[in-house]
């Protein structure tokens, strides 16, 4: 099979993704059901041409920026979050690449990207124990499990991290998810987002070349950089876009309901259900609140590319700064897309809690995918900035 052609232009990016946003949109419910790991829809963004977006265009790549890509992928997010949070952590991953200085890998690595067309994920929860590499010859070998290894599941290849056994050094690493010593466990069974593939992933002394070899791995400590660290605010910017696309799609939702199938109540003394004054008051609100969340998410993301653009001269200063806006833009979206989310049942009436609509879909993803890391943290960390004038320390999350 040839491989298709790299997208290169914003619009067609955009087109692209659209079109298959109407795709997954007609089957949503259906896959929800079903729940299994989203290996068909993989091969249909691979399709696209859409997988190297981000590698630059010496490279072979599509060399677009992160706010088109998170653009295309709005569409996406409101069909399907579950599709969304994958395929968003695909550009995040395969991008977070050169967050390294390992520059001959690295360029490498992209140029695999761009001309094989690889899909990415993510073996890297701070939470969990770390991976172990053992040295051999021409690189080492790798064994441990990762959980919410979201991506890993339906990758060509993974990012991770990994403590040397003889000198206690983590490295950041690339792992081919093909081999035999990769062990996808098909465990993601939550309630919500069952099309992530964020299940568990083991590695059994799984082959890691010198070539994949990043360099340093470490978020803190003497070998931490501001720049190499935007990989964290990167995720975190994700979730934001996540959790105002969920909103999206379901405020779209509950309005085309309303239009159509919702009756009005008979003190409303209205014939049709989008003429009912409370019907039209709460979903102002919660579109206008949605708004609000999107306008933070658009500015936190123009902050974390103005960021990436400084490179290694990135300084604290600095990404503190992004830390805070990205902070800021997801307390406010996650209390959006809960309330909007649950809320959008008052819009639409008790019929509309029938299965084959499918709209608890909406909350139970928005659940789910809000609990990533505790949105408490993220306030008192704008809060320290807002009293003190302190920045988030750097660590797995923020």
């Amino acid at each position: 099979m040839s491989a298709p052609v790299t997208i290169t232009s914003a619009s067609a990016l955009k087109r692209s993704l659209a079109a298959l946003a109407a795709e997954f949109a007609a089957v949503a419910v259906e896959r929800d059901a079903e729940g299994t790991a989203p290996f068909a829809e993989v091969a249909r963004l691979r399709a696209t041409g859409a997988l190297p977006a981000l590698v630059p265009t010496a490279l072979g790549g599509g060399g677009l920026g992160w706010r088109t890509v998170f653009e295309a992928l709005r569409p996406i997010i409101r069909a399907d979050a579950g599709l969304g949070h994958v395929f968003a952590y695909h550009y995040v991953n395969s991008w977070r690449l050169q967050l390294n200085e390992n520059q001959p890998a690295i360029e490498e690595l992209q140029r695999g990207l761009a001309t094989d067309h690889w899909f990415w994920g993510g073996a890297g929860n701070p939470r969990d124990a770390g991976l172990e590499l053992t040295p051999v010859e021409g690189g080492f070998t790798v064994s441990g499990r990762k959980f919410f290894a979201t991506g890993a599941q339906v990758a060509d290849r993974v990012t991770a991290s990994g403590t040397r056994v003889d000198t206690g050094e983590k490295l950041a690493i690339i792992i081919d998810a093909t081999q035999p010593g990769v062990v996808h466990h098909d465990d993601w069974a939550n309630i919500g987002q069952r099309l992530s593939a964020s299940g568990s992933v083991s590695f059994d002394a799984a082959s890691v070349p010198d070539a994949h070899v990043l360099g340093l791995g470490e978020q803190a400590g003497p070998a931490y950089r501001p720049y190499a660290s935007l990989s964290i605010l990167l995720f975190q910017l994700a979730l934001d876009h996540l959790h105002v696309g969920l909103a999206e799609g379901a405020l779209a939702a509950a309005a085309s309901y309303v239009a159509t199938s919702t009756r009005p109540w008979s003190t409303a003394t209205v014939d049709r259900a989008v003429d009912d004054p409370y019907i039209r008051e709460l979903i102002g609100e919660l579109t206008s609140a949605t708004r609000a969340a999107d306008a933070l998410t658009w500015r936190a993301t123009d902050a974390l590319v103005e960021a990436a653009d400084r490179g290694w001269d990135l300084t604290d200063a600095e990404r503190g700064e992004v830390a805070v806006e990205i902070a800021a833009a997801k307390v406010v979206s996650t209390t959006t897309v809960l309330d909007v989310t649950s809320r959008l049942f008052e819009l639409t009436g008790a019929r509309a809690t029938g299965e084959s609509y499918g709209f608890d879909r909406f909350w139970r993803n928005a659940r789910t995918i809000t609990l990533h890391d505790p949105v408490a943290y993220k306030a008192q960390e704008v809060g320290d900035h807002a009293l003190q004038g302190l920045f988030p320390t750097p660590s797995g999350y923020s």
